[in-house]
């Protein structure tokens, strides 16, 4: 397992805690973690389906961690902004989902 694989997989899903917390701030903390994890549970699944790269626990692991992460930035910035919030955290998911595109597209250019 290469440590660079598994901070990209934390990257790349914090920006999704970032989207859970802006659409669902009523749910708990740990009620956002779930379609985290399950999220991560089914591309897993579908990697292993397609037998496209390599299905590891870690990944799951490193993927929902990323996610933990998107929702304790938006706790912090919630405490900080209050109302300016999701305002400037919109901001900051659309750059993230940016570099997400990006990278994804790297990786199918590599891969080809």
């Amino acid at each position: 397992m290469d440590f660079d694989e598994i901070i990209n997989n934390v990257l790349i899903f914090i920006p999704f805690g970032l989207y859970i917390c802006m659409i669902k701030s009523n749910w708990s903390f740990l009620k956002k973690i779930v379609p985290i994890a399950l999220t991560s549970l089914a591309l897993e699944i579908l990697q292993f389906i397609f037998a496209v790269g390599a299905t590891d626990i870690t990944d799951l692991i490193g993927n929902t961690l990323g996610g933990v992460i998107g929702c304790l930035i938006y706790m912090v910035f919630y405490k900080l902004l209050k109302d300016k919030t999701n305002k400037v955290l919109n901001i900051l998911a659309c750059i993230g989902t940016i570099g997400v595109i990006a990278f994804l597209g790297l990786l199918i250019i590599v891969n080809l």
